[in-house]
C-alpha cells in the first residue's frame, strides 16, 4: 500500500502561526523532506519534533525526488516543508508532486500562513484581481523588460526578490511605473517587521542609507487609463 505525502506549511516568520494540524502531521512522518537543514532543524527543534530530515532543493531536486518517490511506493508516510511559508509555491518540490499525481499516490495539503495572501489583504489594493510575476531576473536589464511588460495590467502586481534586492527593484520599479502606488511587506510576522507605502520614489527615500535585508514582496497597484 502506497504512502502519502503531506504538503505543510510552515510560518513565515512567527512560530506560534503554525497550526495544530501540521504538528501533528509532522509528527506522525516517517521523515520529512526539506529545504535547507539549517532552517528545518530550527524549526523541529523549537516543537521538539524528532524526525529525520532529508534535503530536496534547486540543486538536487531530481535525484531526490527519485528516492523520496520509492520510499512512497513503499508505504512511507513522509511530509515536505520549504524553509518557510508553503511547499511548493515557489519553492521546489514540483517534480516529486508530479510523480505522485502521475502514480494516484494520495496528497494531503497541511495549510498555514501565507506571505502573497497576508501582502494582497495589507495593501489596501483592488485584489479582487491580481497578478503573481513571483521571482524576476536577477540581471538588471531583463529585470527592466519584465516590468515594462507589466506596466499596463488593470490588476494588482505581486512580485517576490532576493533578501539583498529590495533598493535595486525599487530603483528599477522607480524608473518604470513612475508614481504609481505600491506597497512593500518586508519581515511579516517578524519582530523586524516593516510595511511601506507610497510610490517606488517615497519608499527609497524612507529607507534612506538603512541596509535593509530580509524576506519582502512588493506589490504595485494596476494600472489605470
Amino acid at each position: 500500500m502506497e504512502g502519502v505525502l503531506n504538503i505543510v506549511s510552515t510560518p513565515i516568520g512567527d512560530y506560534s502561526d503554525i497550526t495544530l494540524r501540521a504538528l501533528r502531521i509532522l509528527n506522525e512522518s516517517d521523515y520529512i523532506i526539506c529545504e535547507e537543514y539549517k532552517e528545518a532543524s530550527k524549526l523541529l527543534r523549537f516543537f521538539e519534533i524528532n524526525k529525520e530530515l532529508k534535503s530536496l532543493n534547486e540543486h538536487n531536486e531530481t535525484d531526490s525526488s527519485d528516492e523520496i518517490f520509492l520510499d512512497l511506493l513503499n508505504g512511507k508516510n513522509l511530509s515536505i516543508i520549504s524553509d518557510c511559508g508553503t511547499p511548493v509555491f515557489s519553492d521546489p518540490g514540483s517534480i516529486i508532486l508530479q510523480k505522485c499525481i502521475d502514480a494516484n499516490i494520495k496528497i494531503e495539503f497541511i495549510g498555514g500562513a501565507n506571505s502573497v495572501i497576508a501582502s494582497i489583504v495589507l495593501s489596501g489594493f483592488d485584489i479582487s484581481r491580481f497578478y503573481y510575476a513571483g521571482f524576476l531576473s536577477p540581471k538588471s536589464e531583463i529585470r527592466k523588460k519584465e516590468l515594462q511588460s507589466l506596466k499596463y495590467l488593470k490588476r494588482t502586481i505581486v512580485i517576490m526578490e532576493a533578501p539583498y534586492r529590495l533598493k535595486a527593484i525599487l530603483q528599477d520599479i522607480k524608473d518604470i511605473f513612475l508614481h504609481r502606488k505600491i506597497f512593500v511587506a518586508f519581515g511579516l510576522t517578524m519582530q523586524s517587521e516593516k510595511k511601506f507605502r507610497g510610490n517606488a520614489s517615497e519608499i527609497l527615500d524612507t529607507i534612506g542609507e538603512d541596509n535593509l535585508k530580509g524576506e519582502f514582496l512588493i506589490l504595485i497597484d494596476k494600472y489605470c487609463d
